[in-house]
């Protein structure tokens, strides 16, 4: 049995614009479900316990040994499904099928469009913040 951790308070972001969300397998989770796809990493813990407030980047999501076994199209959309916001891949040759999966499902599903919708948002105003925007 797991024990069960205490809740911890909400702290401010500390105007942290951006987070990096491993693909790491942390229990409870399934081995089958590393933390970049786990709504209950992302959401649950990440903005809602920890109350972070910016933009989730994925770790590398083109050669992660943990996400090996999902399909290369499969893994941004778990991401994004998951609450991540910015899909990294090091592998340029992944970033057709990415894109592709995710434009395919944004037009299918409007509540997936409205999250993706929400997401570049958040991208946007961070760079703004950070005065990348001209």
């Amino acid at each position: 049995m797991i024990p069960t951790l205490p809740r911890l308070p909400r702290p401010a972001s500390a105007g942290t614009p951006f987070v990096m969300m491993s693909t790491a397998v942390y229990a409870p989770n399934r081995p089958d479900n590393p933390a970049a796809f786990s709504p209950t990493i992302v959401q649950g813990m990440l903005r809602g316990d920890l109350g972070f407030h910016g933009v989730i980047v994925s770790d590398d999501l083109g050669n992660a040994r943990q996400v090996a076994s999902v399909s290369v199209p499969d893994r941004a959309l778990r991401f994004l499904a998951a609450g991540g916001d910015l899909v990294l891949t090091l592998d340029n040759g992944q970033t057709a099928a990415m894109v592709g999966a995710v434009l395919a499902r944004a037009q299918a599903d409007p509540r997936f469009r409205a999250q993706v919708d929400a997401s570049a948002l958040r991208v946007l105003l961070a760079k703004q913040r950070l005065g990348l925007l001209r």
